[in-house]
């Protein structure tokens, strides 16, 4: 409808369309199924009505007034049930109050049009979910959309909703953006709130936006951060930039690489540098992970153990086995601290060594979207196309 939010902004700047319009709009084109889960009509319709009432009378709270956005349903929102996309958890009572991150977009002039539907507790990079529905990916509806913010990449490629709230702990904003050919945002932990929003990882949880272009998911940004942000621009300048050489390329597709190798020539033929190098931190990485075991498999364990064993039969069986198997593996609370001290200090050699580099660049996943029945009919291929969709991601 709307190619990004500072068109929306001029469009009510110019009265040629006003929130309560652009709201029913969007209520009347979207419904409960594998995109949505919820529909929070009532509210949308108030905060529509709320963000024309401060336009009619000349305030502009910002660049948010009057959004239409979707909220994935793992961030509660005040009397709405937070499902995470277990039919277990849909069962909690509605959330008291909004989330830190609901709050901020509320106050800020945002139109919640409803709760997005995900992979159930946010662990897997696929997007499938047996409970509630699997979306198809905006740009092929036979294939799968990435997730674990499935419906949030969905609705806004599909353009039913102007933007979406995601989370991404190993690649669950990133990989969805990628296959819905949107914009996706890992924000760095600890910058966004994470209170009132269900948990996969404690320590690499993150909040990022989805959306139709960078500078709407910097307005986004803006609005969460914890800390205070500020404008700034990029001077016309030479950037220095690394391209990794290895593992990253590991089984990619041609598609994959050909996109790439094409992004990496926009950036030459604008004259910034670019450097090709082996980066050994990231074998080192994934030892660790083989060693140790991860962050997130020994923090689900501690979240969800109690509740999957007491209710293993209405969860998808896949996550299920994913995170209750580290249970029999050997690996000890010991390990945990281990990795956990191991990872700080690769993470900050990594930054010694490669500080002086203006981005690393990779592509996100390294393979184009498997279909939606191939990976429901094939553990095998599931658990494959999961394997490779995260790979770069959890990098």
């Amino acid at each position: 409808m709307f190619k990004n939010i500072n068109e929306l902004a001029k469009a009510y700047k110019a009265k040629s369309i006003s929130p309560v319009e652009l709201t029913k709009s969007y209520l009347d084109k979207i419904e409960v199924g594998s995109i949505y889960r919820l529909i929070t009509a009532q509210r949308a319709m108030a905060q529509a009505k709320q963000a024309e009432s401060l336009f009619n009378k000349g305030i502009v709270l910002g660049p948010l007034q009057g959004v239409p956005i979707a909220i994935k349903d793992l961030v509660d929102t005040k009397a709405d049930v937070t499902a995470a996309g277990s039919k277990v958890l849909a069962n909690n009572s509605p959330a008291l109050e909004d989330s830190p991150v609901a709050a901020r977009l509320d106050a800020a002039g945002a139109i919640f049009l409803g709760k997005t539907n995900m992979t159930e507790l946010a662990f897997s990079g696929l997007g499938l979910n047996p409970h509630f529905g699997t979306p198809g990916s905006a740009v092929d509806s036979s294939l799968i959309p990435g997730g674990s913010s499935a419906g949030s990449g969905v609705a806004v490629a599909a353009d039913l909703a102007m933007a979406a709230i995601g989370s991404d702990t190993g690649g669950s904003v990133r990989i969805p953006a990628a296959f819905n050919a949107i914009v996706g945002l890992k924000t760095t932990n600890g910058l966004i709130p994470t209170d009132g929003v269900v948990p996969l990882s404690t320590s690499l949880d993150t909040i990022g936006p989805m959306t139709k272009t960078v500078e709407d998911a910097w307005h986004i940004y803006r609005v969460l951060a914890a800390k205070s942000v500020k404008d700034f621009e990029l001077k016309a300048r030479q950037f220095k930039l690394l391209v990794p050489t290895n593992m990253v390329f590991n089984n990619i597709d041609t598609a994959v690489k050909e996109a790439f190798d094409f992004a990496i020539s926009i950036f030459e033929a604008a004259g910034h540098v670019i450097e090709y190098k082996e980066i050994p931190e990231f074998v080192e990485l994934y030892d660790l992970l083989n060693e140790y075991g991860g962050l997130a498999s020994h923090e689900a364990l501690a979240i969800y153990e109690d509740l999957l064993m007491a209710n293993y039969q209405d969860f998808d069986p896949r996550v299920a086995k994913r995170i209750l198997e580290f249970k029999n593996s050997p690996r000890t609370s010991s390990d945990y601290l281990r990795l956990s001290y191991k990872r700080k200090e690769l993470v900050g050699r990594f930054w010694q060594k490669y500080g002086s580099y203006n981005a690393i660049l990779s592509p996100t996943v390294a393979i184009m979207p498997p279909k939606i029945k191939t990976l429901e009919e094939s553990d095998e291929a599931y658990f494959k196309a999961n394997g490779l969709c995260l790979r770069n991601t959890m990098l």
